[in-house]
């Protein structure tokens, strides 16, 4: 016979322990919620705190006081770029939003006339892919807490007039595929770090200020396609390594102080379209490095210790527009 009195024990010990565990998940999902919404006020803090010290005023569209990442701030596709600067853009997984855009869209924070330091909070902003500071007027050091940013793609802070050294933890930015330093006020060495950045595409340091050889590490650097190296004070001997950058098409490296002469391995460099090379100190080259350089456009090697005749298949060079 069945006893009543263990039967309900039973059924209300399990209703019970459902209870408890309906009551364990809804807390859970309201923590998770508030954990959200709490990264996502801290992000709308760390930008608003950025724009007032640069003096900078979002277009009213961005919901900067609330829901950063609301509206067109999810919708990369309907900027209007002379009516967006600065553009803010974020990317949304599995409700958790993060800012992944600072820049002007496909361009230009670009041409704000920024004045000052780069304020410690934008490297907290870990998610960043795309930051754009070029032509402002900041200065000061680009801090080592730019390593933060590991998942960053696209670093302009070309045209300012930051100073220090480069830091050598932009080599912890390994996504890296474009890096433009140029018209700074560095100063020392190219940091050797920079080698680990193996999706390198392109890199702009010219009338940066860095000095001296070019790293041995950068020979790692196989996805390289640009590379503007002029009015800076790089020293030593081209590297040869340079000549392995198979995926080249642009190279200046005018305004240093390289010694002769310019490696025959340049002449792997087939996909090169324009190249410039002048002022190199000792040393004599002959243009055989130029004969399968079939798709150059622009070829400029004054002051370059040049020995040699021109070339009897120069009217196999088709796109040559400038010599």
């Amino acid at each position: 016979m069945l006893d009543m009195s263990k039967f309900f024990t039973s059924v209300t010990s399990d209703l019970v322990f459902l209870t408890l565990v309906e009551t364990i998940l809804w807390f859970k999902a309201t923590f998770l919620r508030k954990l959200r919404k709490e990264k996502r006020n801290i992000n709308t803090r760390i930008l608003n705190s950025i724009f007032q010290q640069w003096g900078v005023l979002a277009n009213t569209e961005w919901n900067i006081s609330g829901e950063l990442c609301s509206g067109v701030a999810l919708n990369a596709t309907v900027f209007d770029i002379d009516t967006y600067n600065p553009i803010i853009i974020c990317e949304c997984d599995n409700s958790t939003c993060h800012i992944t855009q600072l820049c002007r869209f496909n361009r230009k924070v670009y041409g704000l006339s920024v004045v000052g330091v780069i304020p410690d909070e934008l490297w907290n902003l870990t998610h960043l892919t795309k930051l754009d500071l070029r032509q402002n007027h900041l200065t000061g050091p680009l801090s080592a807490s730019i390593g933060n940013l590991t998942q960053m793609q696209y670093l302009g802070v070309g045209v300012n007039a930051l100073s220090g050294k480069v830091p050598k933890e932009l080599g912890l930015l390994t996504n890296l595929r474009s890096l433009s330093i140029s018209a700074n006020n560095f100063s020392g060495p190219l940091p050797p770090e920079l080698g680990n950045c193996l999706r390198l595409e392109k890199l702009y340091i010219g009338s940066s200020g860095v000095s001296g050889d070019i790293p041995s590490t950068f020979a790692r650097l196989q996805n390289l396609t640009t590379l503007w190296a002029y009015d800076i004070q790089l020293t030593g001997r081209i590297p040869d390594f340079i000549g392995n950058w198979s995926k080249l098409t642009i190279l200046r490296f005018q305004g240093n102080s390289f010694d002769g002469p310019i490696p025959p391995t340049f002449a792997n460099l087939t996909s090169m379209e324009e190249l410039r090379i002048n002022g190199l100190s000792n040393g004599s080259s002959t243009l055989e490095f130029i004969k399968n350089m079939k798709s150059l456009s622009i070829l400029e090697l004054r002051n370059s210790n040049i020995f040699d005749t021109i070339p009897l298949n120069i009217g196999e060079h088709q796109s040559l527009k400038q010599l």
